[in-house]
């Protein structure tokens, strides 16, 4: 692929498509976080469902198979809790299971592309919107699925619509070690990248994101020097100047370069409530509200962030907030102790966003002294 004469094009659509950020963090008591935001043009009236173990699943038969074809099923090896997308029980946008394994279904706009399934192995297929939900059922490590994907033992993964959309995906695990992939379905065919900077958003594919990465070496934590020119000196105008020319709009190449400077350079963590709380300060930084990433065919559909999910692999819990509210809220997997299929609104009406403290005040001391 020559991605040199493709890329003017490709930054000029991703400014009016949809857009999705993960970051991974990892504390110094080992705790590994996964955060992720969610954009869509719409409201995807997403669910957090949580399964137990050994509940059954059947995959949806393709249009090439016949409906009286046996479809491939599976019982859950673990406990997983994932969000939905159009109130649907098929659609694993992102979630997590008590193995400590995380999957995210990112968009990938313009590059993907699915298998075809033969009428003989319509057994062995499952399509895109159910295939994380998949892997989290059945696998508890990247290894696990590292090793799955070399035996050449993964079913066929073929393109599902969902109320008249398509959802062109690809996909970022990773587990409780830091162990992290992304699997892609393309022109190129099927192909397993190793996650080495725990930071992936949309198109095009990883390897191009590796690529422009390079033009970003001059990004610093440090500030830089003043500039000497004969004898004038010219100190920076003010700190943050080693992320001098760190992009600031909200295409995915711009988004990932931005999101992975701050995931280096921010301070370590010491454990996971604060990789927790840094994961949401991060995903702020590329965070959209409605109305700043429209287009001309679409101008009243324009991107913005609907949730926002972090997940700390280590102690399995699901952290979230939307859109509409910012208080954070968290399930933790251990807690939940029901044999059945359970589900909460990630959007609900009835959450508050504000907490009133007037009546905290209290009285102060004045002080004059400077």
């Amino acid at each position: 692929m020559k991605f040199a004469l493709v890329v003017p094009i490709l930054l000029k659509l991703f400014l009016a498509t949809d857009a999705c950020t993960e970051i991974r963090v990892t504390a110094e008591d080992k705790t590994v976080v996964v955060a992720r935001s969610m954009e869509f043009m719409i409201d995807l009236m997403s669910d957090i469902i949580v399964e137990p173990k050994d509940y059954p699943h059947t995959a949806e038969l393709p249009k090439t198979c016949s409906r009286s074809s046996p479809a491939m099923t599976w019982k859950n090896s673990y406990k997983i809790a994932y969000l939905n997308g159009l109130d649907s029980p098929i659609a694993g946008a992102d979630g997590q299971n008590d193995a400590g394994l995380s999957v995210g279904s990112l968009l990938f706009p313009l590059f993907s592309k699915y298998q075809t399934v033969p009428k003989d192995k319509c057994g062995s297929a499952i399509s895109n919107l159910n295939f994380a939900i998949w892997i989290l059922g059945n696998f508890g490590t990247v290894e696990e699925v590292r090793r799955a994907w070399r035996k050449d033992s993964f079913p066929l993964v073929w393109e599902q619509p969902l109320k008249g959309n398509t959802f062109e995906l690809h996909w970022s695990i990773t587990d409780k070690s830091g162990d992290g992939i992304i699997i892609e379905y393309s022109e190129q065919g099927p192909k397993l990248h190793e996650n080495t900077i725990g930071v992936m958003t949309n198109s095009p594919p990883y390897d191009f994101h590796m690529l422009n990465l390079r033009n970003y070496v001059h990004l610093s934590k440090f500030a830089h020097d003043p500039l000497v020119l004969g004898e004038t000196t010219f100190p920076a105008t003010g700190q943050g100047n080693g992320l001098l020319g760190v992009p600031g709009d909200l295409t995915p190449p711009s988004r990932l370069v931005r999101s992975a400077a701050m995931v280096h350079f921010a301070d370590k963590t010491k454990k996971s409530d604060e990789a927790v709380n840094l994961a949401f300060h991060i995903l702020n930084t590329v965070d959209i509200p409605r109305g700043v990433a429209a287009s001309h065919d679409h101008e009243d559909m324009a991107d913005y962030t609907s949730w926002i999910v972090v997940k700390d692999l280590t102690n399995k819990a699901m952290y979230y907030r939307s859109y509409e509210d910012l208080t954070i809220r968290v399930i933790h997997l251990d807690k939940v102790t029901s044999g059945m299929k359970l589900k909460i609104k990630v959007g609900s009406p009835t959450i508050g966003g504000f907490v009133d403290v007037t009546g905290d005040l209290q009285g102060a001391q004045a002080h004059t002294e400077l």
